[in-house]
């Protein structure tokens, strides 16, 4: 995998990946990215939906979210590759004085998506065409120019699809929100307690004592891993065999989640199907 990367200025992050391998990764997207896929295909994966962008299309990833991505070569045998710009907050602050900003209020189905497909348009094709140059050549671009092609994405962004304008320039930090309804919808997620406490909108110390409150004195790892081993269960007894359970429910590793299993309830994972009157 190649990647360029600059941190200079308004700038944060310009990148190019390439693999030629299936490529799975997730992380936490902590500033809105920009991303185009000029061979193979990317797959993102959130709570809420699961979008495909193929060569010549485009994705825009709204910040402070958890995502998995999985990358893949082309059927024909070229590698993936993907260019992506992050437009961070000062950035967009300091453009958001310059241009005259579009007044298209989001729709609720907008407002709560996380990501939004573009698909083929000449402006995306030539903004990332004139970036993919810096690659090929091997010549890494100036933070000036860099600084030149975030506003020409945002711009871009804007003339494609106006409501953005609503995501790309809302500054405010996330509210508190409901503590117990969020980790329902996100015990599998490989997210630090730091993580949890930013997308729940507190600082760490609140975190920890809203969440005892919240969940009886019990800890953020002991309640996660109990969380996880009871959805187990379930899927266990639905006959999902132990190899696939343990990645749905959030372990990484097979032995360490059937370690867990056993000290929690007693028997192995492939004995969890046979057993109908443990309750938990």
């Amino acid at each position: 995998m190649a990647k360029f990367k600059i941190n200079e200025g308004n700038v944060e992050n310009f990148f190019c990946c390439t693999t030629i391998f299936d490529r799975i990764c997730e992380g936490v997207v902590d500033e809105h990215m920009l991303g185009f896929v000029l061979s193979g295909e990317l797959t993102l994966q959130t709570k809420e939906k699961k979008v495909n962008i193929r060569n010549g299309e485009a994705v825009f990833i709204r910040r402070n979210h958890l995502v998995t991505k999985l990358k893949q070569p082309a059927k024909n045998g070229q590698p993936f590759k993907g260019l992506f710009l992050r437009i961070n907050v000062p950035f967009l602050k300091s453009i958001s004085k310059q241009i005259v900003l579009p007044i298209h209020p989001l729709s609720d189905s907008l407002s709560n998506s996380l990501h939004f497909y573009l698909p083929q348009h000449p402006f995306l094709t030539g903004l990332f065409q004139s970036l993919d140059a810096y690659f090929t050549t091997g010549q890494l671009p100036s933070p000036t120019i860099i600084e030149t092609k975030l506003k020409e994405a945002v711009l871009v962004l804007l003339e494609l699809k106006p409501q953005l304008a609503g995501v790309l320039f809302d500054f405010e930090e996330p509210w508190k929100i409901d503590l117990r309804e969020f980790m329902n919808r996100n015990y599998t997620c490989d997210l630090t307690l730091e993580q949890l406490a930013h997308y729940t909108g507190r600082s760490l110390s609140v975190f920890k004592r809203d969440f005892a409150d919240t969940f009886e004195g019990e800890t953020p790892a002991r309640w996660i891993i109990r969380r996880r081993l009871e959805e187990a269960m379930i899927l266990l007894k639905k006959g999902v065999p132990a190899s696939s359970v343990y990645l749905k429910v959030g372990f990484k590793n097979l032995s360490h989640f059937s370690t867990a299993f056993k000290r929690q309830f007693g028997i192995l994972p492939t004995q969890a199907k046979s057993i109908q009157n443990l309750y938990f």
